[in-house]
C-alpha cells in the first residue's frame, strides 16, 4: 500500500498534503461537536491515523526535493 506514494509527483503529494489537512481539520472540528465516548474514541484513533499519514507524505515530499 504504501508503494503507490513511492512514484507521485510533487504536485500530487501536495494535492494529497492538502486534502489531509482538510480531512484533518475536520475531523478536529466533528470531535469538538460528540459526547459519546465510543465516538470520541473514533475521532481520536482518526486523527492519530491522518496526523501518521501527514507526516509520511510530508516525509516523501522533502525527499523529493
Amino acid at each position: 500500500m504504501i508503494k503507490k506514494f513511492e512514484n507521485k509527483s510533487r504536485a500530487d503529494l501536495a494535492v494529497e498534503i492538502s486534502e489531509l489537512e482538510t480531512a484533518l481539520c475536520s475531523s478536529y472540528d466533528s470531535m469538538q461537536l460528540v459526547n459519546e465516548e465510543g465516538l470520541l474514541d473514533f475521532y481520536a484513533y482518526l486523527i492519530k491515523a491522518y496526523e501518521a499519514k501527514h507526516r509520511y507524505l510530508m516525509k516523501k515530499l522533502k525527499e523529493s526535493l
